[in-house]
């Protein structure tokens, strides 16, 4: 082994590429998991604590701040700290405060816990895109779409394994399992991971210089994207439930999405890298758009609930190249503030998405909100972002 030998150093070799990036990408099972173990438990935990449902857009918000919060953090510690040591501190915080979800009893300790697990994934996902985004620059998207497979997993586990190891009278298991994995993956980088991603060099030009007109538009794109995602994450569990679907075949339906982007996570990284990125983004928002009008207007059972929740993870899978867009259009020094931003930006999205979708809810009914704050905002995603297709389109 060469000495102070770092992360690109080594990436020269397949089969350490492959290796690490299955390491690193695991953080965001970690992620995808404790997400749904939240999100489709949270209807069960409420009722178990005997806090009102209405109060999931309140603990929606808290983690979705913690996240805006540190998003920005994260891709900074990404450009100018070690790397492997962010994504390390980030893991254990998700790790600790996530096995403390399980323990929580009231709603307060709900808020604070979601808030700090936020505060770790907001640190996490800048650090791990930009980490993988520079290992083969020529397939940006297809090595990021390493996270995305393991996020969805998480996505995908989370509603069946909350399902299979909580009862009625305790939630406490899956979130203390989630935990112990974190641990163990926090082991796994220190000892296989190098603490120093690349030899320091000196950017051409400021991040405020950086941030043009492109990264804007994609940012705006993203915080509309996030209000429709997270008022779908909140609520689609107890929407669920309000129809009548019986809750192991709910946890089926939920887990659709995951297991959408599971299947479609490589197939829209490769489209956005060697078809057309900003293309990509555009069908993603509009598929996401049209599974929540699917999901929200026309199902009356699973079959159809389940159809529309794996067209919103299909859209959210082609939609992520706009990750790969965000670290394409500034200067490659400034790779991890760029998609911090964007996440900043998204996550402010995020905190919106939850009491919206709560204030809907109690004026209209859950169909109606459905609509006018998933489907709709999916859609302004996309209108929002076609100056950005067009601008390409006119500059060939």
């Amino acid at each position: 082994m060469v000495e102070n030998e770092t992360v690109l150093d080594k990436a020269r070799s397949l089969r350490w590429l492959v290796f690490s990036s299955i390491i690193v990408a695991f953080s965001f099972f970690l992620s995808g998991f404790d997400n749904n173990l939240y999100f489709f438990g949270s209807a069960y935990i409420f009722k178990n604590i005997g806090a009102s449902s209405l109060l999931l857009g309140i603990t929606a918000t808290g983690f979705a701040a913690g996240i805006a919060i540190f998003s920005m953090v994260g891709g900074w510690i990404f450009d100018r700290v070690t790397t492997r040591n962010g994504i390390l501190i980030s893991v254990l915080i998700i790790s600790i405060f996530t096995a403390l979800t399980g323990l929580a009893r009231n709603w307060p300790e709900l808020l604070i816990f979601r808030f700090m697990v936020g505060f770790g994934v907001g640190m996490l996902q800048p650090e791990v895109l930009a980490f993988l985004g520079g290992l083969r620059p020529r397939y940006r998207a297809t090595v990021m779409a390493t996270s995305g497979i393991f996020f969805n997993l998480g996505l995908a586990l989370g509603p069946p394994a909350f399902s299979a190891l909580s009862s009625g009278e305790s939630f406490d298991a899956p979130f203390l399992v989630a935990g112990a994995l974190g641990f163990v993956l926090s082991a796994l980088l220190v000892m296989f991971v190098p603490s120093t991603y690349k030899r320091p060099e000196r950017p051409k030009a400021g991040l405020l210089k950086n941030i043009g007109l492109p990264l804007v538009l994609a940012a705006v794109s993203y915080f509309f994207f996030g209000v429709a995602f997270f008022a779908f994450e909140s609520y689609y569990s107890s929407y669920l439930a309000a129809i009548g679907i019986p809750e192991k075949m709910a946890a089926m339906a939920f887990a659709a999405f995951g297991m959408a982007g599971l299947i479609m996570g490589y197939p829209s990284a490769f489209a956005g890298d060697k078809v057309s990125r900003r293309g990509s983004i555009i069908a993603g928002a509009l598929l996401a758009s049209s599974g929540a009008a699917i999901a929200f207007g026309l199902s009356h059972g699973f079959v159809v609930a389940a159809l529309g929740a794996g067209i919103i993870g299909t859209g959210y899978s082609l939609y992520s190249n706009v990750v790969a867009y965000a670290q394409e259009v500034v200067e490659d020094s400034w790779r991890g503030s760029a998609v911090g931003l964007l996440f900043t930006v998204y996550n402010f999205g995020t905190m919106a998405g939850g009491p919206l979708m709560s204030s809907a809810l109690a004026s209209f009914g859950y169909r109606t909100a459905g609509f006018f704050v998933i489907s709709v905002p999916f859609l302004i995603s996309l209108l929002v972002f076609l100056p950005a297709a067009m601008a390409k389109a006119a500059s060939k």
